[in-house]
């Protein structure tokens, strides 16, 4: 047999042997499943459990502790209302060191209230203003000034006048110049004030 001839031959059989296997597995494939075929379904019910949940138990508060009684009373110290005696040597006082007088230097007082009222020492009488002189004018004024502890005169005011401010700077400035014993209270010197009428009369002053 030529070569040619046991080619052939041998296609033959592997084509034959190829046929075999696929008519087997035509055979064992599965059919397909018509899914539009309606499907039982079978519904099961659980039975619910209808058991409340136990309560926790509540817990109640303890009672409190009883305190132990004490069998017998603390003795506290009671206080003493009296004053301890001071031990040493009697201080006695002398109420004449309490019978202090105020400072009266720094007081003025009313001349119905002195024991004594300044006493006049020095009273230049006041010189009469030219011009009321010219002119015939009389009058009179009212001062009032404080007679100082040492005598000398201070815070001369015009109270009044008449006529009205004609004589009024001539007063001043002999007031000013005025000396007196100064008012006496207690025994000490004092400063009071004084209140007098000043004339100026042209038959006295010639």
């Amino acid at each position: 047999m030529s070569r040619l001839a046991q080619a052939a031959l041998v296609a033959v059989l592997i084509n034959a042997v190829l046929l075999a296997a696929a008519a087997q597995l035509v055979r064992e494939r599965p059919q397909a499943q018509d899914m539009t075929a309606p499907t039982v379904v079978s519904l099961v019910n659980v039975p619910r459990d209808e058991t409340p949940p136990e309560e926790e138990e509540r817990r109640e508060p303890e009672p409190p502790k009883e305190k132990p009684k004490l069998d017998f009373a603390p003795e506290l110290p009671t206080p003493s209302l009296t004053a301890p005696a001071l031990s040493g040597p009697a201080v006695v006082l002398d109420p004449a060191l309490f019978d202090i007088a105020p400072p009266m230097g720094a007081m003025t007082f009313e001349a119905g209230d002195l024991d004594r009222p300044p006493r006049t020492v020095v009273r230049t009488p006041p010189q009469y203003p030219y011009r009321a002189r010219q002119r015939g004018i009389e009058g009179s004024a009212t001062v009032r000034f404080l007679v100082n502890p040492d005598g000398v005169t201070s815070e001369i005011t015009i109270l009044s006048s008449e006529p009205a401010g004609v004589f009024d700077q001539a007063v001043i400035d002999a007031v000013s110049r005025w000396r007196f014993e100064p008012g006496v209270l207690a025994g000490h010197p004092v400063a009071s004030w004084v209140v007098t009428p000043v004339s100026f009369d042209l038959e006295g002053d010639r």
